[in-house]
């Protein structure tokens, strides 16, 4: 029998129920309610035989899906040699499928939809199409895919027909090997097929395209809203509850407040402003060579002879700024960093306030805010982890602008969100520089090193 806490009026599932082999063990079920430190809001662990999930009645497709996982998942993930989000964004397909055909569809609330397809949008706002086609993946079966396809809408054909080819590929696979298997759902051998070949072919095209690749996180677990986002938290939320973590955690082996970064929001500016013109006053000049078929650059004949002109691949990168504190940020910094690296610089700031914050994005392929969207958000940090997890999944090169303090909810300070932080630093190969002259001189010297003329 089941072991949720006795609390009349709470829903309370049976996995026992359901798992395909009887053990004499019983299911650990822990409720999710008003637990802020998880990264989803449904989670299994057939290993340790735990069951995570909200006891409330409203919250029944939650456990339904978990118990999905009960029934039709490996007790353990195998492990794979490429990002473990595929698999587990298959998984949760091959599983929402086999509920939806069985007439247990996961149907989620008005409000969740609309959650989902804010983390859809934000997904394309970040230019991190990984994660959205992951997230398209693991809402199939339920009432949540409309609206997150609903929002590529507005994205380029490119972006559009690789996404929806993805998508659509990995449903038809998943409905033929059910088919030929005569059976609620495919096999989990199919899955994982599906996704070793999804990270070989989606890899490439999004490199082609000029898109982020996310970087991975420690999943343990594997369940409902890991890929959707049910009562997420951000995408490096997961690294908040690491299995096995000691420190910062109260009586109850729950992590202390004051160890938990904030929730981020992020935002676009309205770019409405053209880039300066880069140096020389021409916008990718390209570089000088020695050979070529139309001679640019006659006056070089009697230094080196490269007269010819051969284009230039200037990459602005990406530069985060610290807006707390005392530190601010008017139009002539941005225009500083954008001259400095051809237009061609991704800037956002930051700060926060109590347990939430926010990153907006403030100059973008070759535009930029106006100065009244430069205002910082509030004048505490709260949300370093969060957005340097954003820079992190960024083009290169990444800066930092900071002095290189970190806080967590309430604006304290804490050595676990410090840990994880510089972490995060040193994994993605981000530069912290202080000030904005600092960027700006790194990203000219950048430019000249690979050859603008």
């Amino acid at each position: 029998m089941s072991t949720p806490r006795n609390v009349p009026g709470h829903h309370k599932p049976f996995p026992e129920l359901v798992e395909p082999m009887p053990d004499p063990r019983p299911y650990w079920i822990i409720d999710t309610v008003g637990k802020p430190w998880l990264p989803t809001n449904g989670m299994t662990s057939l290993a340790e035989r735990k069951l995570l999930v909200p006891l409330v009645a409203g919250a029944r497709s939650v456990a339904r899906h978990e118990l999905a996982h009960v029934k039709w998942s490996p007790k353990e993930l195998p492990r794979v040699d490429f990002d473990l989000r595929y698999l587990m964004a298959v998984e949760d397909a091959r599983l929402n499928l086999g509920l939806a055909w069985i007439d247990l569809a996961v149907l989620l609330t008005a409000e969740e939809r609309a959650h989902v397809a804010r983390l859809a949008r934000q997904d394309l706002a970040e230019r991190d199409l990984l994660a959205f086609v992951l997230r398209a993946i693991a809402a199939q079966g339920t009432n949540a895919e409309e609206a997150v396809l609903r929002e590529l809408g507005r994205e380029p054909q490119a972006v559009r027909d690789l996404a929806y080819g993805h998508v659509r590929r990995i449903r038809i696979e998943l409905l033929r090997a059910r088919r030929e298997r005569r059976a609620p759902v495919a096999s989990f051998e199919t899955g994982l097929a599906l996704a070793e070949e999804l990270s070989r072919r989606l890899e490439p095209e999004l490199e082609r395209l000029g898109f982020a690749r996310s970087l991975p996180f420690p999943l343990q677990l594997a369940g409902a809203g890991c890929c959707l986002g049910h009562g997420g938290s951000g995408g490096h939320g997961l690294a908040r509850g690491r299995k096995g973590s000691k420190a910062g955690t109260g009586a109850s082996g729950e992590p202390s407040e004051k160890d938990l970064s904030g929730e981020l929001r992020i935002v676009v500016a309205p770019l409405v402003h053209a880039t300066p013109a880069p140096r020389g006053g021409q916008r990718g000049r390209g570089r000088a060579v020695s050979e070529g078929s139309l001679p640019r650059y006659l006056h070089r004949w009697p230094l080196d002879r490269a007269i010819f002109r051969r284009a230039a691949c200037v990459r602005g990168g990406a530069v985060l700024i610290d807006t707390s504190g005392s530190m601010s940020l008017d139009a002539a910094g941005i225009d500083q960093i954008l001259f400095a690296s051809s237009g061609a610089a991704l800037i956002a700031i930051y700060s926060g306030q109590d347990k939430a914050g926010e990153l907006r994005i403030v100059a973008r392929d070759g535009r930029r805010a106006d100065a009244k969207d430069l205002v910082p958000f509030a004048r505490g940090n709260i949300v370093d982890e969060p957005a340097l997890a954003w820079l992190a999944r960024q083009s290169g090169p990444r800066l930092w602008i900071s002095d290189g303090g970190v806080t967590g909810i309430g604006d304290t300070v804490s050595a676990l969100v410090n840990a994880r932080c510089m972490e995060i630093v040193a994994q993605g190969r981000i530069r912290r520089v202080k000030t904005v002259a600092e960027a700006a001189g790194f990203l000219a010297r950048r430019g000249r090193h690979a050859g603008v003329a």
